[in-house]
């Protein structure tokens, strides 16, 4: 027994797609397809996911701010680790 499945695309993103996996010889649903059965034969997303790069943002103190985070640095590194 079979399934239909629907989803939205933005148009451009659907003829994009398109164009690529007719280059390898697939259509979209034959490509929904394969990546299904991969996520089921694998029991994971057959491609790595990744979030963001960390941006850092230098942000200038004064000096009595800066005695207070090093303050509380100071104690964060001389606390204990937590007993699992």
């Amino acid at each position: 027994m079979t399934k239909t499945l629907q989803i939205r695309l933005n148009e451009d993103l659907r003829a994009e797609a398109e164009t690529v996996l007719q280059e390898i010889g697939l259509d979209v649903p034959s490509a929904v397809r394969l990546f299904l059965s991969q996520v089921v034969r694998t029991r994971s997303i057959p491609f790595e996911l990744k979030a963001p790069g960390i941006r850092v943002t230098e942000v200038a103190v004064d000096a009595a701010h800066q005695r207070q985070m090093d303050e509380i640095g100071a104690l964060w590194s001389q606390r204990k680790p937590e007993q699992g």
